[in-house]
C-alpha cells in the first residue's frame, strides 16, 4: 500500500506517515529531539537501538531537507528562511518559509508560509513588521504582504505582469520589482482566422530576437522586461521605464529619500551580442529619462547604498578577452565620480555583499579554494588578502545534487544569517553575532543519525603541467569513501568532473557522490586549472584552449589515487556533467585506462555550441577565438567530437531533451559517432529536463544510470 502524505500540508522531512494524520505539525521538528537522542538513551538504558544505520539510499533524496535562502529583518531581530525538499507525491521540489526570532541568546523558529502557497522572493519592509513575497494568485505569480503581527497575508497585485526583485522603499509605502510586459505574437500577414470549433496546428513561432530562449525558461515571451512600482496598500502597478526592449536587468536600489531608482541595465548599441555588459542607471521613481551612473566596459550589478546615502556600492567585472573575468567589489560616490575597486587585493570572486551598519565598511562573500566565507572589507579597500577579516569561515553550498560551493547570506542590525556547511548532510542555518553563533538549525539530524554516511577527506596534488606564468599549482580534491570503509581491501574508482568550467567542487554533501559511495566507489572530485576560487589567472588557465590542460589536473588526480593500495587498478571510471562532460569526452579520446565512461550534457562540437545554445554572446565572443566561418579549425580542434575515431571506453551519454545551455543534439551526434565505430554506448534522455536534469526523480535516474553503467563493465 503506497503510504498517504499528511492532509493538506508539506510531507514531513524524515519519513512519511502509513496514514493521513493531521496532527504531525504539532510534533517536535527535526532536530530537536533527534533519532540520534532517542539511540543514545536507549543504549543508556541498556537497550538495543531502535534500527541499525544504512548507507544513503535513492529514497532519501525525498527524506532529507535544506535551507536555501535567508533574509535578516533590519533591526536584526528577525531571519526569514526557507526549507526546500524534494516531494515524493508531486516529485518536485517545494519551499516553505520559515520564520525564526531572536529574543537574547534564546532563537526560536515557526512555520510561517507552508508549502502549498509556492511562496519564495521574500522581502523585509523597512520597519521589519511585514514581508513581502512572491506566491500564485489565480495561476500567476503575484505580490502578497504579510504582517507578522496577525500572520494573515493578502495578495497586493492581480495584473497581468508576474512581479520579481522585489524592493521597499525607505518609508516602507512602496514596493519596487522588475516584470515583462508581454506583447501580442506575431502574425502571418494574410494568414485567415481559425474558424470556430476547428482544430488548427499551433501558431509558429515567428523568432526575430537575438536571444530568443533559456534554458529552465523555454522559448521567451515578446515583450520586454520593465521597472514598475505599487503601493504597499493597494492599487495599479505604474511602469516605470519605457521601450519595446528590455530595460533591466536585476534589482533596483532606492535612493534614501524615495525620489528614484538605481538599476542594471544595458542600453548599448549592439548590446545583443555583447556577453559581459551592463552599467547602472537612474530613474525617477515616479518616471522620466534615466541617467547612465556607469560607463566602464563591463559589468556592474547588485547596487547598494551605504546607510548615509552617499556611496554606491556594486559588483563589477571588467571586461577581458578572457575565458573568465571576475566579479569584484566597487564603489562610487553616489552622484557619480570614479569608482574603487574594494577587493582587487582579494583576487576572489565576489557572489553577494551588504553595508556594515557604520557604512565604513561591507561584508562580503567570496570563493576561497572550495568554500565560500563571508569578510569585513573596509570602505576604502584591501591592501591585501590577508586585511580581509574573516566573519563567516564556511557558508554552505546548496547545490544538493553536487557538491558546488555557494550558498547565501545576509545580514542586518548586527545579525549575520547564513546558510551552514555540512559534508554529511545538507544545508541548515547559522544565526552569528560577532565571533558568537546564537543559533543553528538542523533539519536532518534525525536522518543523519540513521545514516552511515561516506566519510569525505581533503587531499592535494601538484599540477604536472605548469600555468602561463610557469608555476605548477597544487590541485585541491576531495575523496568520498565507501561507507565502512576497510582500507584493507580493494574498491573501485570513479573520477567525477565539476562543470562550468569557471565553477567549484568543495567540501560539502552530495547525493550523487554520496550514492556512487554507497554502491561501493572510492569517488574523487577536484578543482582543475579553471575552477573559481584562486584567483583570476588560475581561472584563466584554460583560455582559448579549453578543453585543455585541465585535464593534465585531472590525470595527476587520477595517478595520485591509482597508486593507493586500496584502489583496485582494474577498475578505474570517469565521468561529469557539463563542463564535466566536455572534459570526459575530452579524456577518453586520449587515454584508455578508464573501464567506462559517463558523459553527462556534454559540449561535443563548438560549431553546434556557440549558435544554438543560450549563451551566444558569452560562448562566441570569450570562450573561442571568433566566428566559427572564420575559425573553422579551431572550433572542431578543440570539438571532442573530432576525437571520437580514438575512442575505446564503453561511454554512456546522458542529457535532457530540453537543455538549451547544451542543446541535446550534439549528445545525438557523439552517440551516433560512437554507434558508427562499435563502441559499447547508450543514449539515456531525460524528457521534459533542461541542463539542471530536471526533477527529483530524474536526479535519481542520472545516478542510478551511471552507476549501472559502471556495474556493467567492472571487472569481478
Amino acid at each position: 500500500m503506497t503510504p498517504l502524505l499528511p492532509c493538506s500540508f508539506a510531507p514531513p522531512p524524515i519519513a512519511l506517515r502509513p496514514r493521513c494524520d493531521m496532527r504531525w505539525r504539532n510534533r517536535l521538528t527535526p532536530g530537536e529531539f533527534s533519532m540520534k537522542t532517542m539511540l543514545i538513551l536507549a543504549l543508556l538504558a541498556g537497550a538495543a537501538p531502535l534500527y541499525a544505520a544504512s548507507p544513503v539510499e535513492p529514497m532519501d533524496l525525498y527524506r532529507i531537507s535544506q535551507v536555501n535562502t535567508v533574509e535578516v529583518s533590519p533591526d536584526g531581530k528577525h531571519v526569514l528562511f526557507s526549507r526546500n525538499y524534494a516531494d515524493l507525491a508531486t516529485d518536485t521540489r517545494k519551499n516553505e518559509i520559515w520564520l525564526g526570532t531572536l529574543d537574547g541568546d534564546r532563537f526560536t523558529r515557526q512555520l510561517l508560509i507552508p508549502a502549498s502557497a509556492s511562496a519564495g522572493g521574500f522581502a523585509w519592509s523597512p520597519d521589519g513588521t511585514r514581508i513581502a513575497y512572491i506566491a500564485p494568485w489565480l495561476g500567476k505569480p503575484q505580490i502578497w504582504i504579510m504582517k507578522l503581527s496577525d500572520g494573515i497575508a493578502s495578495v497586493l497585485t492581480t495584473g497581468k505582469v508576474g512581479p520579481n526583485f522585489l524592493r521597499w522603499s525607505p518609508d516602507g509605502r512602496r514596493i519596487a520589482f522588475g516584470g515583462r510586459v508581454e506583447a501580442p505574437p506575431r502574425k502571418i500577414g494574410g494568414m485567415p482566422e481559425k474558424p470556430e470549433g476547428a482544430t488548427w496546428a499551433p501558431p509558429p513561432k515567428i523568432i526575430s530576437d537575438f536571444s530568443w530562449r533559456a534554458d529552465g525558461e523555454g522559448f521567451f515571451n515578446a515583450g520586454a522586461d520593465h521597472l514598475f512600482i505599487v503601493d504597499a496598500g493597494g492599487g495599479t502597478p505604474v511602469q516605470v521605464t519605457k521601450g519595446d526592449t528590455d530595460q533591466i536587468f536585476g534589482p533596483a536600489e532606492w535612493t534614501h529619500d524615495g525620489s528614484a531608482l538605481i538599476y542594471p541595465a544595458n542600453m548599448r548599441e549592439g548590446r545583443d551580442n555583447m556577453g559581459r555588459e551592463m552599467d547602472l542607471w537612474k530613474i525617477p521613481a515616479g518616471g522620466g529619462t534615466p541617467v547612465q551612473l556607469t560607463s566602464t566596459k563591463g559589468t556592474e550589478g547588485d547596487p547598494q547604498l551605504s546607510p548615509d546615502g552617499s556611496t554606491l556600492a556594486y559588483t563589477g567585472t571588467l571586461d577581458t578577452p578572457g575565458f573568465y573575468a571576475q566579479d569584484d567589489l566597487w564603489v562610487m560616490p553616489a552622484g557619480g565620480g570614479a569608482a574603487v575597486n574594494l577587493t582587487k587585493a582579494l583576487d576572489r570572486p565576489i557572489i553577494a555583499y551588504h553595508w556594515a551598519d557604520d557604512g565604513r565598511g561591507l561584508y562580503a562573500q567570496y570563493n576561497d579554494a572550495g568554500l565560500t566565507r563571508v569578510a569585513y572589507v573596509p570602505k576604502s579597500g584591501l591592501k591585501s588578502a590577508a586585511d580581509a577579516r574573516i566573519v563567516i569561515p564556511e557558508v554552505g553550498g546548496t547545490r544538493l545534487y553536487l557538491p558546488s560551493s555557494g550558498g547565501t547570506f545576509s545580514y542586518g542590525g548586527g545579525t549575520f544569517a547564513y546558510t551552514s556547511s555540512f559534508s554529511d548532510r545538507p544545508a541548515g542555518l547559522g544565526v552569528s553575532r560577532g565571533a558568537k553563533e546564537l543559533a543553528a538549525v538542523d533539519f536532518n539530524a534525525e536522518w543523519r543519525a540513521g545514516k552511515t554516511v561516506g566519510k569525505l577527506e581533503p587531499v592535494k596534488f601538484r599540477a604536472t603541467v605548469p600555468l602561463a606564468n610557469g608555476t605548477l599549482p597544487m590541485i585541491d580534491g576531495w575523496v568520498v569513501y565507501p561507507p565502512n570503509f576497510d582500507p584493507a581491501k580493494q574498491y573501485p574508482f570513479a573520477l567525477e568532473i565539476h562543470g562550468g568550467p569557471n565553477t567549484d567542487y568543495g567540501p560539502y554533501f552530495s547525493i550523487t557522490h554520496q550514492l556512487y559511495a554507497a554502491a561501493g566507489y572510492i569517488v574523487l572530485f577536484t578543482n582543475p586549472r579553471g575552477s573559481i576560487g584562486y584567483g583570476e589567472a588560475f581561472a584563466n588557465g584554460i583560455d582559448k584552449t579549453y578543453p585543455g590542460e585541465d585535464h593534465s589536473d585531472l590525470m595527476a588526480g587520477v595517478d595520485m589515487m591509482e597508486a593507493k593500495p586500496f584502489v583496485d587498478k582494474r577498475n578505474l571510471f570517469i565521468g561529469g556533467g557539463s563542463g564535466g562532460g566536455v572534459l570526459t569526452t575530452n579524456a577518453i579520446a586520449k587515454t584508455d585506462r578508464f573501464r567506462a565512461a559517463a558523459a553527462l550534457r556534454p559540449v561535443t562540437d563548438w560549431t553546434v555550441q556557440v549558435l544554438t545554445a543560450d549563451g551566444t554572446a558569452l560562448f562566441g565572443n570569450y570562450w573561442m577565438n571568433g566566428k566559427p566561418w572564420e575559425h573553422h579549425e579551431d572550433y572542431w580542434r578543440r570539438s571532442t567530437l573530432s576525437m571520437v575515431g580514438s575512442v575505446k571506453t564503453p561511454t554512456i551519454l546522458i542529457e535532457g531533451d530540453e537543455d538549451w545551455r547544451t542543446p541535446i543534439a550534439q549528445t545525438e551526434a557523439y552517440y551516433q559517432a560512437l554507434k558508427i565505430n562499435g563502441v559499447p554506448t547508450e543514449m539515456v534522455r531525460l524528457i521534459g529536463a533542461g541542463h539542471g536534469m530536471g526533477r527529483p526523480s530524474q536526479w535519481l535516474q542520472t545516478n542510478l544510470t551511471v552507476i549501472d553503467w559502471y556495474n556493467r563493465f567492472k571487472v569481478k
